[in-house]
């Protein structure tokens, strides 16, 4: 299942956090696409989700100033 998060506007470590808590509501194998404004969050979210063994599937910059991150739940 894809969940959604849009995380835009928030200031550090909003993003991240936001994006650990959701986690915690998903299925493994759940997908979560979250969707943020700060460049630098394309850099935190993926780095803390490989280290706590989800999948990364995608980072991509789909506008001027937005990016998206999707990942999948791989362990609890």
């Amino acid at each position: 299942m894809l969940h959604t998060l849009d995380v835009k506007g928030g200031v550090c470590p909003y993003r991240t956090v936001k994006t650990k808590k959701k986690r915690k509501d998903l299925a493994i194998g759940d997908q979560l696409k979250v969707i943020f404004d700060y460049p630098l969050t394309a850099e935190e979210i993926p780095r803390w989700a490989e280290k706590a063994g989800h999948k990364v599937i995608e980072v991509k910059k789909t506008g001027d100033a937005e990016w998206e991150i999707l990942l999948e739940k791989a362990v609890a």
